[in-house]
């Protein structure tokens, strides 16, 4: 095994090495990863090592070193051209190689020598290899694709000799100046490598998903969480480049100097082996089988570090491809939109830069949605022309636009969909070739996953396509990808594959066969023999060529038994004329049509053997045909009639999932004797395209037998399946809620929304689900106008949806489905639709957006909900009585849930009582709100004191963007380390000299003040008495006014519990002027450290005076009970080396902020905040957000009381 190999060789360099130089091989803290001694230009050095990918250990491993901080440059430049020659090599055989090229000496003055000449060869051919390959590509390949290499590059010609940049003042001064700037701008910077020393080195961008717009059911079709960070990696093998080198590269040397990646993480930046991994060099199939294996680990657990999001790959080779010449398009005056159409419009033409952006649309401003927040739609090049451009800001504005817009872009060519196509997940435009590559690069979602996961919304999807080509309705086909299917006279005789065009149970006929001269040629059924026991072909004239290969695809007709057709395989050829095949697979709907028009057939659960010929054991008279025609060529009749032809012989999904089950590694083109290449491409097809958010509510029966808990389900609709169900754009539902709360504002409305139902035939809903509710066609005429036609009664809907014909669901379905209803919530302003009466005719489709879509199933069907099973959601949505839809068995109650997180404290109808009432697991009813942008990323998470330190320079000078800046205290000069980068970072007003807080005037006689706890612990206690002195010292160096924040020591006697009073706050906040008016000087801190400290983080909380909850509008990250909202002082966001200086100035940054709602004090004369409350809120947060409390946090807030309730007053 390559780990155990590569664990007994380190154990062997940790016992003792005879190298020369080298000593003290240890173990590293990572995976992969160790550290040794090394003699170089006379004195040692600790050098780290790290192999990011252990099981290619000893053979194909690539290797990284890392000299220390105070390393010479001549060793770090050494060791990563080291990196380069050392794949392959064992331990033993780096360190050997480290002491030769670092010219180590022993004790003695000894140097290392080379084992054997064979080594000495080997190395020497290895690097003339190198040489002749980067020739070789330079020569004949120069435009190729080259992803960044997964070590640090050689370097460029442009470089400094050794593979770095030399680390000036004015080069650090430049890279503190690019990530500040886009620190300003509100993303968090972290970096790994040799950053400041002109090294290889990574830098990475990140946001909060929450930030961006994002609406929740997009979020959950995208698989990403509001709490995960969107990841912006860049990698510079040869040490930083800014935008001016990057600009002065051809397309070649910008891929040698520069790389981006894309993930997610709940963290802000992967780790050093995480980064390394990112970039290394994967072949397609092993691309392919490590997002397989991810979305495989997504699926059984949450993945913690660094991954491919849904859209990474396309992403990746959009940056690696695109992004250095789109550059350079822009510094030519055209937008981003601009930018991108001139590169389709011209890719692979020679153009002179004078040429470039001569027409009109090429320079055209873009046009953006409001609905987006600013931070998605920002652009630094148009809106600072005047000053440095940073790279990393501009490749994160880059990667944020086609992200969080991904479905207004083709994933292949990256053009512009058209703008009426609304969709929630992104597709590929209509041009064969895209699909084609979308399809083969495997860019689609997994089928082997959705499977697994959801495999009711998979026979949802299959049905529907199923349901629209047996009745004519299917428009759209997967061409493009060369799908070799039988010809059509293979199926065109039986009877059960006629098409029928059905928009209602009393209106059917058959859709029209293409006319014979259109029509393809068909090759003659060819003559065989056939031997049903033994599965063997043979063919009489054997001085004939075999007319196929193994692994071709037939459709076999016997002669006793020619309306039976079977499916088959081809197994064995060369024993010909003697063919072997696999068992074959008779088509369902041949099972169906014998057992009677009104029967269904019984789905199997066991793998499928149909093929029920007597197995007599010899040879009979029968026909083949091939499966030798292109899908691509044929008519759109004959098109739909291989779809369901082929859907016919797909298995269930049943079997399919009990396949995957029991062989987990491997995926469902495996099963190469039960699914042709065709059917395979058809079911990946029909997933891929599928443009809706659609998961299934579980009943509790599911719930049980699952082992899981799922969301409540709709009250008044049983007898039918329920799933959630989401389709628009990525900001439809911000474009929705803006509506909703401009129409309540404008009408003053009581109940802002209704819900209602939409009916459409079964022959409809392949296409809704893709394209979204409109009224470009018209089904059923439009009587009362045009729009989207909505009911209250839900009978009025079915009667719109049309029972298909019998046969016309999908044999294999569990689901077996009737019918499909819709029920959409709408802006509850019946005066200004088109009608209201009799029907509800929108045409507005903003003010609509789709909640539920309701599935009538076959009588035998079991799992859809009976009325003696129907259960009341305990928290239900307020609906208007004079509009409450009504349902299959009463009038609807709907879950709070099914409305996004924003809007649910304004509807839910529950008794005050309840209203602090935790949810089981995370409560969804809290009123900290997930869908604001009030998550600002310095204020919810610590930053590493790593990457803290790059902004430590007190000459660099950040040009601010043109948006409000953050309230902070009054005046950047004179400020401590902390406080001065802060008001870099953040800008500042004019200074201030008089305030009206008064020091000392806190009458500590009012305040819950502790004894020390009985708990405390000396290693805590000299760790609070070093930090409470340094807070003294900068207090006494600051003038009050300027510092913001005010510590009595001599009232402090517990030093596990300190009071701090926040003042002088900018009189311009909303804030400032509630202190003024209720006559607070101060806002009054508590602060609890526990026996942990500084492991754990100091609970915070505000004791007076009262503040504005988020329910009620208020904001500044404090919560209903008192305690601060922020990550920063939970497990998950805590640093060790965070000072309490930094923890106030980011509370006091927290409680100034006016995104998106500034902070306010309660009206009234309520009472300080209770230490219990506080402790609920504080616990409440963390589980929404998925923050991880302190182990002992209790005991620690109740001041060594851990069994005092909420009624506790300290």
């Amino acid at each position: 095994m390559p780990r155990k190999a590569f664990i007994a060789d380190l154990h062997k360099a940790v016992e003792g090495v005879l190298i020369a130089g080298v000593s003290e091989v240890q173990p590293g803290g990572d995976d992969g990863e160790f550290t040794f001694q090394c003699a170089a230009d006379g004195e040692k050095l600790q050098i780290s090592a790290l192999i990011p990918d252990v099981s290619e250990y000893p053979d194909s491993h690539s290797c990284m070193l890392f000299a220390p901080d105070d390393a010479p440059a001549s060793v770090a430049s050494t060791l990563s051209g080291i990196s380069d020659s050392a794949t392959g090599k064992s331990i033993i055989q780096l360190l050997e190689l480290v002491s030769r090229k670092l010219e180590s000496t022993d004790r003695d003055g000894d140097k290392q020598m080379l084992d054997s000449q064979e080594d000495f060869d080997e190395d020497v051919e290895d690097d003339e290899d190198d040489d002749v390959e980067d020739y070789t590509e330079d020569e004949y390949f120069p435009d190729d694709d080259l992803v960044p290499k997964s070590m640090f590059g050689k370097p460029e010609a442009n470089a400094t000799p050794g593979g770095y940049t030399k680390p000036t003042s004015l080069f650090r001064h430049r890279i503190r100046s690019d990530l500040m700037i886009a620190k300003a701008n509100g993303f968090k910077v972290g970096h790994l490598g040799g950053l400041m020393d002109g090294l290889g080195c990574y830098v990475s961008l990140s946001c909060r998903i929450s930030k961006l717009g994002i609406s929740e059911e997009a979020m959950q079709a995208w698989q990403i969480e509001p709490t995960e960070y969107l990841i912006v990696l860049f990698h510079y093998p040869n040490g930083y480049k800014c935008m001016d080198s990057l600009r002065s590269y051809d397309a070649h040397a910008a891929r040698r100097n520069f790389g981006v990646r894309v993930g997610i993480s709940h963290t802000y930046k992967p780790t050093m082996q995480e980064a390394v991994r990112a970039f290394t060099t994967l072949s397609k199939e092993d691309e392919k089988r490590r997002e397989q294996e991810s979305q495989s680990d997504l699926y059984n657990e949450p993945h913690k570090g660094f991954r491919n999001s849904f859209i990474s790959r396309p992403l990746n080779e959009l940056l690696d491809e695109r992004f250095p010449t789109l550059l350079n398009y822009r510094y030519n005056g055209m937008p981003w939109p601009g930018a991108e159409e001139f590169y389709n419009d011209h890719y692979g033409t020679n153009h002179e830069h004078s040429d470039l952006g001569l027409s009109d649309k090429y320079l055209d401003s873009e046009q953006i949605n409001t609905a987006y927040p600013p931070i998605v739609s920002a652009d630094h090049i148009q809106e600072s022309p005047s000053q440095e451009h940073s790279l990393p800001l501009v490749g994160m504005q880059f990667v944020l636009r086609h992200f969080v817009r991904c479905t207004e872009f083709c994933l292949i060519c990256f053009t512009k969909m058209p703008d009426d196509l609304q969709a929630i997940k992104p597709y590929v435009c209509d041009k064969p070739l895209c699909l084609y590559q979308y399809m083969s690069l495997g860019f689609g979602p997994s089928i082997e996953h959705e499977i697994l996961s959801q495999p009711k919304v998979v026979d949802l999807l299959v049905s529907f396509c199923y349901a629209s080509a047996r009745q004519g309705g299917l428009k759209d086909f997967p061409t493009g990808l060369s799908l070799m299917v039988p010809p059509n006279a293979a199926y065109e005789k039986d009877n059960a594959n006629q098409q029928q065009m059905s928009y209602s149970a009393w209106n059917q006929q058959p859709v029209v066969p293409p006319p014979v001269s259109t029509t393809p040629v068909t090759e003659q059924a060819q003559k065989m023999r056939y031997n049903t026991a033994t599965r063997e072909l043979l063919f009489d004239e054997p001085s004939q060529k075999c007319p196929f290969r193994t692994g071709d695809w037939l459709v076999i007709r016997t002669s006793d038994n020619p309306s039976r057709p079977f499916h088959c395989r081809v197994t064995e050829t060369h024993l010909y004329p003697t063919i072997r095949v696999s068992e074959g697979i008779v088509p369902a709907s041949i099972d169906q049509v014998a057992a009677g028009p009104q029967s269904y057939p019984v789905v199997d659960k066991g793998p499928q053997k149909p093929v029920t010929t007597a197995s007599v054991n010899e040879f009979r008279p029968s026909t083949y045909y091939v499966y030798n025609q292109n899908f691509d060529d044929l008519h759109d009749f004959h098109k739909r009639e291989a779809i369901y032809a082929l859907l016919d012989i797909l298995p269930s999904i049943a079997d399919m999932k009990q396949y995957l089950t029991r062989k987990a590694q491997s995926p469902l083109s495996s099963w190469v004797d039960r699914l042709s290449p065709a059917v395979l491409g058809i079911l990946r097809w029909i997933i891929a395209s599928n443009r809706a958010c659609i998961v299934q509510v579980e009943d509790d029966d599911e719930m049980n037998l699952n082992g899981r808990k799922g969301e409540e389900r709709l009250y008044g609709m049983s007898g039918w399946a329920q799933f959630r169900f989401a389709m628009g754009a990525p900001d439809k539902e911000r474009r929705f809620i803006h509506a909703v709360r401009d129409t309540t504002d404008r009408l003053k409305l009581k109940y802002p929304t209704l819900f209602a139902w939409h009916g459409s035939p079964l022959v409809n809903w392949h296409s809704i689900i893709r394209e979204g509710l409109h009224f470009n066609h018209t089904a059923h005429g439009r009587a009362y106008g045009h729009g989207v036609y909505h009911s209250l009664d839900v009978n009025t809907s079915i009667g719109y949806c049309g029972y298909g014909p019998t046969g016309t669901f999908w044999p294999q379905s569990e689901l077996k489905v009737n019918s499909a209803l819709a029920l959409n919530e709408i802006v509850n302003a019946p005066k200004e639709y088109v009608s209201s009466s009799p029907h509800l005719v929108v045409a507005q489709l903003d003010w609509i957006q789709t909640r539920y879509l309701f599935i009538r199933t076959s009588t035998n069907a079991n799992y859809a909900t009976s009325p003696s099973k129907e259960v009341k959601p305990l928290q239900s949505i307020e609906q208007d009585p004079d509009m409450t839809p009504r349902g299959a068995s009463d009038r609807l109650i709907i879950p709070l849930h099914a409305i996004s997180g924003s809007r649910r404290p304004q509807f839910r109808s529950v008794k005050a009582a309840n209203k602090r009432q935790k949810a089981s697991g995370k409560s969804l009813y809290d009123p900290i709100d997930l869908d604001a942008d009030d998550e600002d990323d310095g204020v919810s998470v610590a930053t590493l004191e790593e990457d803290l330190v790059i902004f430590q320079d007190e000459d660099v000078y950040v040009p601010q963007p043109d948006v409000d800046s953050l309230p902070t205290p009054n005046s950047t000069k004179g400020k401590s380390k902390a406080s001065g980068f802060l008001s870099k970072l953040v800008g500042s007003k004019s200074a201030k000299p008089l305030t009206d807080y008064v020091p000392g005037s806190l009458d500590y006689s009012t305040l819950p003040m502790l004894e020390a706890p009985a708990w405390a612990s000396t290693a805590a206690t000299k760790r609070l008495q070093r930090d409470f002195k340094e807070l003294l010292k900068v207090q006494d160096k600051e003038p009050p006014h300027e510092l913001g924040w005010h510590i009595d020591a001599e009232s402090i006697s517990n030093m596990y519990q300190w009071i701090v009073e926040l003042h002088s706050f900018d009189q311009t906040l909303p804030l400032a002027k509630d202190m003024k008016a209720k006559g607070y000087k101060s806002i009054v801190l508590e602060l609890r450290f526990g026996k942990d400290y500084p492991m754990s983080p100091p609970f915070v909380r505000v004791i007076r005076p009262r503040f504005l909850g988020f329910q009620q509008g208020g904001g500044g990250h404090v919560t209903a009970g008192g305690a601060l909202c922020m990550e920063l002082l939970t497990n998950s966001g805590w640093s060790a080396v965070s000072s309490i200086e930094s923890i106030l100035l980011q509370v006091r940054m927290a409680m100034s902020s006016l995104d998106p709602k500034p902070a306010r004090l309660e009206n009234g004369g309520r009472t300080d905040y209770g230490v219990g409350e506080a402790i609920e809120a504080y616990i409440r947060a963390c589980n929404i957000h998925g923050w991880q409390v302190p182990a002992g946090f209790k005991e620690m807030a109740y001041g060594g009381a851990p069994n005092q309730g909420p009624a506790y007053p300290y």
